[in-house]
Parts: C-alpha cells; sequence; structure tokens
C-alpha cells in the first residue's frame, strides 16, 4: 500500500494498493492452484472453501478446474468465472 503525502495540505491524501498480477496458473490435486505472481512469488490458493458458493459450484467437475487459464492477470475458467488477482494472492500461502 502507498501513501501520498500532499505538502499544500500537510496530510496524507490517498492510497494506493499496488497491482499484483498473476502471471501463471497450474491447478493441482485437492482443488488447489499454484500461482506465480507478478511479485516474484509462487503461492497456493486452496479453492475448496468456495466450492459450495453457487458462483463456483462448476469448479467442482475436474474438467472445468482443470481449464484454468490466465487473462488480463488473473485466473479465469470461462466468460463467467474468475477470481480477483488481490484475493488470489491474500488468501494463498507461500509455496516453497
Amino acid at each position: 500500500m502507498k501513501s501520498y503525502y500532499d505538502k499544500t495540505i500537510n496530510d496524507e491524501v490517498y492510497h494506493v494498493s499496488d497491482i499484483v498480477r498473476v502471471l501463471s496458473v497450474k491447478p493441482m490435486e485437492g482443488h488447489k492452484l499454484l500461482l506465480a505472481f507478478s511479485t516474484g512469488e509462487k503461492r497456493v490458493f486452496d479453492l475448496t472453501p468456495l466450492l459450495e458458493k453457487p458462483a463456483f459450484r462448476q469448479l467442482k467437475n475436474p474438467g472445468v478446474f482443470k481449464s484454468a487459464r490466465i487473462a488480463f492477470g488473473t485466473v479465469v475458467w470461462n466468460d463467467e468465472l474468475d477470481l480477483a488477482p488481490e484475493s488470489l494472492y491474500r488468501s494463498s500461502v507461500p509455496c516453497e
């Protein structure tokens, strides 16, 4: 998170989050995704908690889940289903 200081009012005026992008995705067993981010990190995101939500139920189908790809800096499955890169980053764990 970046803050900018405005000298004319002697205060911070806004915060801008650094943009994080997903560069690659590899579907793994157990509804997990191995992700490479623009930060240089590799992280694992577990999709299991989302599978009961109506929008993500279709990912229970192995064929649909394995069709994950990168578009516009994030993971997408079709024209209706994607996840924000910031959410993927925040909810994933570093990979060794």
